[in-house]
């Protein structure tokens, strides 16, 4: 299965990527990501192997994702693309994939 930007979504304490083996919740202590499987179907190794690789997958298409804006090595959002920051500032589908960009380059 092939993640989507709508496959990764806010809540309250994170995020949540839906993924073909259940959701797994991402949340963010201090400067570390950690991840937490939230269904029922894996145990164990195979449920910390699956919430891993979902995040790797999450991670990678957030990296490839054309947004209108990069953050620079200080910290700073800049928009690139005046029309398309536009265009997905009225996009809600798209709020988890802009969470876990600035997760991951701050």
């Amino acid at each position: 299965m092939r993640l989507t930007p709508q496959s990764i979504r806010r809540i309250a304490d994170g995020l949540v990527i839906e993924g073909p083996q259940g959701p797994v919740l991402i949340y963010r202590e201090m400067e570390r990501i950690n991840v937490k499987y939230q269904g029922d179907q894996l145990v164990n190794g195979s449920a910390a192997a699956y919430s891993k690789s979902l995040l790797k997958q999450a991670i990678e298409l957030t990296n490839q994702f054309p947004f209108g804006w990069r953050i620079d090595a200080d910290g700073t959002q800049r928009i690139t693309d005046h029309q398309r920051y536009y265009e997905q500032t009225f996009r809600p589908d798209l709020r988890g994939i802009e969470i876990l960009k600035r997760w991951t380059r701050s």
